[in-house]
């Protein structure tokens, strides 16, 4: 039952320590868990486990963990400052110096845009260059003596506004080194990469006498020696990369490949700097300058982002080469925010196991209503209950509706063949991780549905960015608990959104009943899911200011609610609750059941820390496979000369699939 309810008053939160320093207890440098708590990049290492009493008296005596940050308006980011002391050769172009309506067909006639390039485009049948293009294409290709760095947000055409001037240049170029690697674009995950390369192929698509200037994508989690074996077929005068594979290219094929690279593209340039790839890129910027047989700083840098702070001005101007650089503001104050355009929707439940039955209740509404014409994407915290979800949404909706599991655990070709699947499926379901929220594009996408909070706060709009685009309408629905409403109001303060629908939802024991018998999982597995899920929510109670008091017990919970059984608890040794500092705290006792799990043959089945910053009720066997655990690229996280790369806030990095997961 659905029923309408006003949020008035909000109580103070406290804030605690990160569980995953708490589960090693040991120096992991790991990415914040809040920004606000590092300064200008530097990470601190921190320690929970026995210091945890010490630690939650001194919070209250710290401004940093009490004071709420202001709310900040509309105008803070509409205006983007440099600082000159280090960005002196920087030109602002002002809006109004570029805001004459730039199209195809005045770019062909001005000279600036080829017929071939002016034809595949216009095949395409889009309505028109976007604000985005029209203010960037013909700016990067009035002068190769300076560099661009061009504020856009996600899903505005940016990729076209830099593949546009990319293949213009190379037919400018068609007689120069015609097999060597001439534009060179890095993308921060290897589905965004492989997703770039889909447009490049469709514009060879569009104009056959384009396809000679080939692609290729270097990504992780693919076949190094395959990837080169197509290098040498095709000789690209494009490469697309994750940062991590294209470091390893480059340091044994540079001379081969890279000497004559023209252009460099940063895609999603805040993106690559939160993951942690800043020392990557310079690095990469490095090699290709070494290299280049014309001079070293003959390459010309396009740098894209959404946002542009001071981390992101600091890179820019340590890899940019060029004499001058172009600013270009696309963003346009009076543009609306995409997820002004969505209809947003919160549901409140007392408990956390309750947006379970929200969210497969709201599922059958909307397939009944739309005939089976539904088409959502659904985000989960962690992998282990993504894979818990999509299990219970096969059971349930199988016969209606396809359901595609989608996450960083799952090979890289089955992510690309999933990618492909759901993008041409007219109807369906994926249920991923972040690793889907930022990027991808997935056409006619009806609603996005998020059971529980995402793992940092600009992922909320990233994952509602999934709908509602090329102009059409689309919806969000956040399913989260009472003791999750903290996270509402920091999207409120933060990130100047509010969600005006809020409803509170009780599960009638029809539906409980009908979703408890889709769970096939064992006990076991259960624990593992929820222990995952408790991570989670332990990494973000000082970003979200969540009580700790309330927020873990009630996730706890959950194992004895899909038990059919609320009163059952997490059963754990003393051995882990020690390990968390957790054995003599009333949290403890609250959301786990001390057994003893010593036995005759001396094994010990309690959850137990293993080399991944997760709790896995596996016994005492480590797990020490961290290359094959990521969302992202893999290569930068196994080097060893830069610690300050070893984790991203993604919890999906952190966390084991479950035993009996249902992968595609």
């Amino acid at each position: 039952m659905l029923t309408s309810i006003l949020i008035k008053g909000r109580t103070p939160v406290l804030a605690s320590r990160n569980l995953l320093a708490a589960l090693s207890n040991c120096n992991h440098i790991t990415w914040a868990v809040s920004r606000r708590l590092y300064n200008d990049g530097n990470r601190d290492q921190r320690n929970f486990g026995r210091n945890q009493r010490n630690n939650n008296s001194n919070r209250y005596r710290n401004s940093r963990f009490n004071s709420r940050p202001r709310t900040r308006s509309r105008e803070d980011d509409d205006e983007v400052h440099f600082d000159k002391t280090t960005f002196s050769k920087l030109i602002h172009v002002p809006k109004e110096d570029n805001s004459k309506e730039v199209t195809l067909d005045s770019l062909l006639e001005e000279g600036v845009l080829d017929k071939e390039i002016h034809k595949a485009i216009t095949r395409m049948e889009f309505p028109g260059l976007t604000p985005v293009q029209q203010k960037t294409i013909k700016p990067i290709l009035s002068s190769e003596d300076h560099d661009v760095i061009a504020r856009a947000k996600t899903g505005t055409g940016k990729t076209f506004a830099f593949l546009i001037p990319i293949f213009q240049h190379l037919i400018n170029t068609k007689f120069d080194s015609q097999y060597m690697v001439k534009a060179v674009i890095v993308a921060p995950t290897r589905d965004l990469a492989l997703q770039i390369e889909a447009e490049v192929k469709k514009i060879h698509d569009m104009n056959y006498g384009l396809k000679k200037y080939a692609c290729v994508s270097l990504v992780g989690g693919t076949d190094f020696r395959a990837a080169m074996n197509k290098m040498n077929k095709l000789r690209p005068n494009i490469v697309i990369a994750t940062p991590g594979r294209l470091i390893d290219v480059l340091e044994k094929y540079s001379n081969k490949f890279f000497r004559f690279v023209d252009y460099k593209v940063l895609d999603e340039a805040d993106r690559l700097l939160e993951i942690g790839f800043r020392d990557d890129l310079e690095t990469i910027s490095g090699i290709l300058n070494e290299k280049n047989s014309k001079s070293a700083d003959n390459i010309k840098t396009l740098l894209f982002s959404a946002t542009l702070d001071d981390k992101v001005q600091k890179l820019a101007n340590n890899i940019m080469n060029k004499k001058e650089c172009l600013f270009l503001d696309t963003v346009d104050k009076n543009e609306p925010e995409a997820h002004e355009r969505i209809d947003q929707s919160v549901v409140i439940s007392e408990k956390f196991a309750n947006s379970i039955f929200a969210a497969v209740e709201h599922i059958k509404k909307q397939i009944k209503e739309r005939d089976s014409n539904y088409k959502a994407i659904i985000f989960a915290p962690t992998v282990k209950f993504t894979s818990f979800l999509c299990s219970i949404l096969k059971n349930e909706f199988k016969k209606d509706l396809p359901i595609l599991e989608f996450h960083g655990k799952i090979t890289q070709n089955k992510r690309t063949s999933l990618v492909k699947r759901f993008k041409k499926d007219e109807s369906g379901i994926l249920v991923c991780t972040d690793v889907g929220a930022r990027g991808m594009d997935f056409p006619n996408v009806h609603e996005v549905l998020q059971i529980g909070v995402p793992s940092e706060l600009a992922n909320y709009i990233h994952r509602i960015g999934r709908t509602a685009r090329s102009g059409k309408e689309g919806s969000s629905v956040l399913f989260i608990c009472k003791d999750e409403l903290p996270f509402v109001r920091e999207l409120e303060d933060a990130k100047n959104i509010v969600i005006a629908k809020q409803e509170k939802y009780e599960p009638s024991e029809e539906i409980k009943s009908e979703v408890l018998e889709a769970v096939t999982e064992e006990p076991e597995d259960i624990s593992d899911i929820v222990i995952s899920l408790i991570s989670s929510y332990r990494s973000c109670i000082k970003e979200y200011r969540f009580s700790e008091r309330r927020i873990l017990p009630e996730i706890a919970s959950t194992y004895g609610v899909l038990l059919n059984d609320p009163q059952l608890k997490i059963p754990v040794s003393r051995r882990f609750l020690d390990k968390l500092g957790l054995s003599r705290s009333p949290i403890g006792k609250a959301m786990f059941e001390i057994r003893d799990y010593s036995s005759r043959d001396g094994n010990d089945k309690s959850y137990d820390y293993d080399d991944d910053s997760e709790i896995s009720f596996r016994g005492n066997k480590n797990y020490n496979n961290r290359s094959q655990n990521r969302d992202y690229d893999d290569e930068p996280f196994r080097r060893s000369n830069n610690n300050r790369r070893s984790f991203s806030r993604s919890n999906d990095k952190n966390n084991y699939s479950s035993r009996n997961s249902n992968i595609y």
